[in-house]
């Protein structure tokens, strides 16, 4: 029995070190608003600090943790938005990690009195490490003197990259296109190449805003929006909307390519509650899984905390209208 877990423990670290990389990804892409793209860095009036937390498949050995930390401010008097985002990915009982950092900067380009177009671009800096001491091999089992079946010599990488971005904002809708990793930099912690895979996301949506009857009064919207990701290999589509009635949210979202036959995988349904408190926005989101695995991950939590310093600016802006989770 021990020796099939170390054979397949052993198995999945090969696969696992020699698999195209990926980015991680976020349910709540609205409330990490760099990391999503950097025509988002000071889209907002002021001051903006965000905090996001991902754990994903808690069921499963090896389990995915990603945290960011965002700040950007918008420099209305120069029609600009700057940022920074920190972020750490940490896979598995190897503590596969990666830590970056990177700078963003976006314009305001007014086209007509309800039109914006919002071009950006980020640079970034990340390393890459992973620890020899928890990996478990199937050579251990057996004392004949094979060393461990590792695809290379591993060590820590570090890296430079970049991307860019646009944002259209037409009334109460927007649509973007961010294309990331235009560098294509070898991510591998082996002696083997393995290129970072050049990622786009189009995303966008509508806001639809319910009338009230009395003047001052709390207003409730809906908004339905989606995100599409290609990278590499891999194709993937969020649909959803947002019930919004101050200070409450509530979200619903599928994850799926229910229109292409061929990459259809039903991957999981995702169900948001957000509180927003006078500048501060929380929210909690969780992804039931619908594939085969469904009785194997245990989902994904997802927690998200937003604080805007809005402070008055000469300047009048615009926030885009998409919601904070």
């Amino acid at each position: 029995m021990n020796i099939k877990i170390y054979l397949v423990a052993g198995l999945s670290i090969l696969f696992f070190l020699n698999s195209k990389a990926q980015d991680p990804q976020f349910t709540q892409f609205y409330s990490n608003p760099m990391y999503q793209a950097p025509s988002f860095a000071g889209a907002i009036r002021g001051y903006r600090a965000a905090l996001n937390y991902r754990d994903q498949w808690p069921k499963m050995p090896g389990r995915f943790y990603t945290a960011t930390f965002a700040l950007d401010y918008n420099l209305s008097s120069l029609n600009s938005g700057i940022g920074v985002i920190a972020m750490t990915d940490r896979v598995g009982a190897s503590q596969y990690t990666t830590s970056s950092f990177g700078i963003m900067y976006s314009y305001n380009v007014k086209i007509d009195r309800k039109i914006y177009f919002r071009p950006g671009v980020s640079f970034s800096y990340s390393q890459r490490s992973i620890n020899q001491n928890e990996l478990n091999f199937p050579s251990e089992m057996y004392d004949n003197g094979i060393s461990p079946l590792l695809p290379g010599e591993l060590s820590n990488t570090g890296y430079v990259d970049g991307g860019i971005s646009g944002l259209l904002l037409v009334h109460n809708f927007w649509a973007g296109l961010a294309v990331d990793h235009l560098a294509q930099p070898n991510v591998t912690v082996t002696d083997k190449a393995d290129k970072l895979a050049v990622k786009y996301s189009l995303f966008g949506g509508y806001k639809f805003y319910k009338s009230e009857r009395l003047i001052g009064t709390k207003r409730q919207s809906v908004t339905f929006a989606a995100n599409y990701k290609h990278q590499g290999a891999a194709d993937q589509l969020d649909l959803g909307l947002y019930w919004s009635y101050e200070p409450i949210t509530l979200g619903v979202w599928y994850r799926d390519l229910p229109f292409v036959k061929d990459l259809s995988r039903r991957d999981a349904l995702a169900f948001l509650v957000g509180y927003k408190y006078k500048q501060l926005s929380a929210a909690y989101s969780y992804d039931f899984t619908i594939s085969k695995l469904i009785t194997s991950t245990g989902g994904a939590h997802e927690i998200s905390i937003i604080y805007l310093f809005d402070i008055k600016q000469k300047k009048k802006f615009r926030p885009i209208p998409c919601p904070h989770f």
